[in-house]
């Protein structure tokens, strides 16, 4: 597990049901790159299955000012690019 990876885990450990659900982003890379953290996937569904878990992701990384941008890559293939920006309520992070 990287460090990305256990951000996220630890943010929600909490949780259990939900690291669950986070189950799937053990299979990933991730890595910060020029203001993104950019995420490599195993294959197109495994980019889909991850893209619905984003809220999840934004949380943490944004909360941390991480990165601007989360991008989910499948190698030799298509990538997508989703804002990170979640806007903060100061109860949130008390």
């Amino acid at each position: 597990m990287d460090r990305l990876q256990q951000l996220i885990f630890s943010f929600y450990r909490e949780d259990p049901g939900l690291e669950d659900r986070l189950e799937p982003l053990l299979s990933c890379r991730m890595r910060r790159s020029w203001g993104s953290i950019r995420i490599e996937c195993v294959d197109e569904a495994h980019l889909e299955e991850i893209s619905g878990l984003l809220t999840y992701l934004r949380l943490p990384l944004a909360a941390l000012g991480l990165g601007r941008q989360i991008v989910l890559r499948v190698p030799g293939s298509r990538q997508r690019t989703y804002p990170m920006h979640v806007p903060f309520h100061s109860d949130q992070l008390a």
